[in-house]
């Protein structure tokens, strides 16, 4: 067995090492549990045990639950009330997350036990481990979430499938969980004290949710820096933004110098030096051309640059989140209980939003780049509308509108989109008999990023269809390979436009397609590597 192909598991789990089992997890051909973890996670589970065995009340072992802590439980219930804690925790509603959230959810939070400080068995430990080198997951519905105490309704799902309930994902199809325990010869677990709350009591659901959704706007940010560059291809566009000067020497902030070197460099590829706007001719009163560019086109370091530090920012507090034991009470290396808050999502939740009033921005960027294409009055001599006038007649051109319907489609959902960016953090309700009196709503904020990432990725597919109509009109050959591979990428669902035809279909693929490529390509997002 090459060991390369082996998670190892010994208290880190690195973001690489996360995006690699949720993205390629075919890649990862067994996960290994280290002697350390399972001997710290004994040691926690025995200081517990000896703890009930006193009588000491124990939140969530000898008592009640939130609110209900005050009621004591006989340590000859104690189990009961692990599986009665799921059983009621199991009313989540809404669509399902994705098998990836799914998937990394489940990574983080068997991470998190592994840390050893929860109080779980070795037992439940290599239980976990087993479903997770099976790939059997969790199907579980994306509503129910306040983000404090934890995502306690989502992972009740993960408590159904560690005991052989519920429904599953397994080998691209959802199946009953206790088929698949059947046919592989796996016994139902039955929870120990405490081992139920120690599986829903985490940020786990909304940190594998922000996994996927950081992932996908790595691949947008990216895409956002490809199509400037090509919006300055076909609209002569000026390169001095871009310059060193004006971002590195006269402003300083790392993210904006990083967006314009990278979009600088899709621009020398394509060997683009266009005339300086210093350089430009007086003919009477008028310049001979313009000497700067829209703010759409020129201020894209400054737009994006924000954008780029955010999305790192929000990385690092992933990678904290996933090496962090997020439930409580947990147990010191001396044997105490130890009770606090770390279930509270406000990093998570802070990292989606404001990646969402990122997308936003993006989004409305969108918007205004495609609206200088369509226009005659701003698209600098290209067809109006990119209609494909080659071989028509006066008068035909006029009954064609081309990719007209392209942009109100576009203009349509940046406008949805913008009403999903409000933070959701400042929704924050008490809750469960005001025990929960401020919580995080981190799982919301995941939750409408994962839509707004949706209608991003619908706007940047009709972004390229515009972009690659205009290429194909001037007859501009891309010379960069990154600009040629995604070239070639949008032309597999979408080719050129001759005349009026329904786009909506190949622009849903292509949609498709951009959202995947972007899952291909993890090792690009995170890492040391300042550049994007």
């Amino acid at each position: 067995m090459n060991k390369k192909n082996v998670l190892h598991l010994d208290g880190h789990l690195s973001l690489q090492a996360l995006l690699q089992f949720v993205f390629r997890r075919e890649e990862v051909s067994a996960i290994a549990l280290s002697e350390r973890v399972l001997s710290k996670a004994q040691r926690s589970f025995q200081a517990l045990q000896e703890r009930i065995q006193k009588g000491t009340p124990i939140y969530g072992v000898t008592t009640g639950f939130g609110d209900s802590c005050t009621s004591y439980v006989d340590q000859n219930l104690a189990q009961q009330l692990q599986k009665n804690l799921i059983q009621y925790l199991s009313c989540g509603q809404g669509d399902s997350i994705s098998v990836y959230a799914s998937r990394a959810m489940f990574l983080i939070r068997f991470n998190s036990l592994c840390q050893g400080i929860s109080a779980v068995s070795p037992q439940l430990l290599q239980h976990m481990l087993q479903l997770l080198e099976l790939d059997i997951l969790p199907v579980v519905p994306e509503e129910g979430s306040l983000g404090a105490s934890g995502d306690l309704v989502p992972l009740a799902y993960l408590g159904q499938v560690i005991q052989g309930e519920g429904s599953c994902f397994y080998r691209g199809r959802i199946e009953e969980t206790r088929a698949i325990y059947q046919r592989h010869n796996l016994k139902s677990y039955q929870l120990k004290p405490k081992e139920g709350l120690a599986i829903v009591n985490g940020t786990s659901t909304m940190a594998g949710l922000m996994t996927e959704n950081l992932t996908l706007t790595a691949e947008l940010l990216r895409l956002s820096q490809i199509t400037t560059a090509w919006q300055c291809l076909v609209l002569n566009g000026k390169r001095e933004a871009f310059g060193p000067f004006i971002n590195e020497v006269a402003k300083t902030n790392p993210g904006q110098g990083s967006i314009a070197r990278q979009i600088s460099l899709y621009l020398d590829a394509e060997n683009y030096f266009p005339q300086r706007g210093q350089d430009v001719g007086v003919g009477g009163l008028k310049t001979q051309d313009f000497v700067q560019d829209r703010y759409s086109i020129r201020c894209v370091p400054q737009i994006l640059g924000p954008f780029f530090e955010n999305l790192q920012q929000s990385w690092k507090n992933l990678e904290h989140e996933i090496n962090s034991v997020t439930d409580n009470p947990v147990v010191d290396e001396e044997g105490n209980l130890e009770m606090g808050g770390n279930f509270y999502g406000g990093y998570l939740c802070q990292s989606m939003d404001f990646t969402k009033i990122n997308l936003a921005h993006v989004a409305d960027l969108v918007d205004r780049q495609v609206m200088m294409l369509i226009d005659e009055k701003s698209n600098r001599g290209l067809p109006a509308n990119l209609v494909n006038t080659e071989g028509l007649s006066i008068e035909e051109r006029h009954i064609h509108h081309g990719l007209k319907g392209v942009h109100q489609t576009v203009s349509a959902i940046t406008s949805e989109l913008m009403q999903k960016s409000i933070p959701s953090g400042i929704f924050s309700r008490s809750s469960e008999s005001h025990n929960q009196d401020k919580v995080s709503l981190g799982m919301s904020a995941a939750t409408t990023c994962r839509q707004m990432l949706t209608g991003v990725y619908k706007i940047m597919a009709m972004q390229l269809v515009c972009l690659t109509q205009a290429l194909d009109i001037k007859k501009i050959r891309l010379q960069g390979e990154d600009s040629q591979r995604l070239y070639q990428l949008v032309r597999q669902s979408v080719p050129f436009v001759q005349q009026d035809t329904s786009l909506g279909g190949s622009i849903a693929q292509l949609a498709q397609d951009l959202r995947q490529q972007a899952f291909t390509k993890t090792d690009l997002f995170i890492g040391n590597n300042s550049e994007c």
